[in-house]
Parts: C-alpha cells; structure tokens; sequence
C-alpha cells in the first residue's frame, strides 16, 4: 500500500508548492510537509470462516509553519479521488508545537482491501 500512496503523492501541490510527503519521518528542509503510516486494520466481511475482505486505516501527519486548510483540503480530495475515506473520528483536532512552531493536524483515511 505504501507504493500506492507514494504515487498518488508523486508531485503533490497546493497553490502551485510542492508538498514532500514521506512515510513516518521527513528530513528535508521544507516548512511544510506530510508524513503518513500505517495505523490500524479491521475485518470487514468474511464468509466459510475466511476474511473475504478488511479496512486497513493510513494516518497523515500535516505540518506547517502556516496556514495548512488548504493543504488539508487538497489531501481530502486527492484521497477521495483514489477510493480513499476520511475518517474524521479518527482524526485529530488542530495542535501547535510550541517546541518545534509547526501546526500540525493528523488525517486519518481508510480503504477496503479484499484478497
């Protein structure tokens, strides 16, 4: 899956900035950027004692030294576009980091998955 999300990302841009996405960390040098992993799975169906089918569940970490409801709208749709579903209980309320001056928001996402 993360293969996937990376290409859904590859040159990701809100307002014309490209927005680095990374899995769990990132070490570059933009003020704003996004870190996604894996989170959670949950059967979803099963028949004849088997799992036909779960929902694996993806947080993405948005910070920014800025405004970011852009970002976290651009991300939104992107995601929805790619069978993808916000999850807003899941997700966390607007922080800010005192010790790094990053906002900073968690959007949690889930798609189904089947064998």
């Amino acid at each position: 899956m993360n293969s996937q999300i990376e290409e859904i990302f590859k040159s990701f841009t809100v307002d014309d900035v490209i927005i680095p996405v990374s899995f769990l960390r990132y070490n570059g040098k933009s003020t704003t950027y996004i870190t996604y992993m894996y989170y959670d799975s949950n059967n979803s169906y099963s028949g004849d004692d088997e799992l036909l089918g779960w929902v694996d569940y993806y947080d993405f970490d948005i910070y920014s030294k800025g405004n970011y409801l852009k970002i976290i709208e651009s991300v939104k749709e992107l995601m929805k576009q790619n069978g993808f579903m916000y999850q807003p209980s899941r997700s966390s309320r607007d922080m800010y980091e005192d010790d790094t001056g990053y906002y900073h928001r968690t959007l949690s996402f889930a798609k189904e998955r089947e064998d």
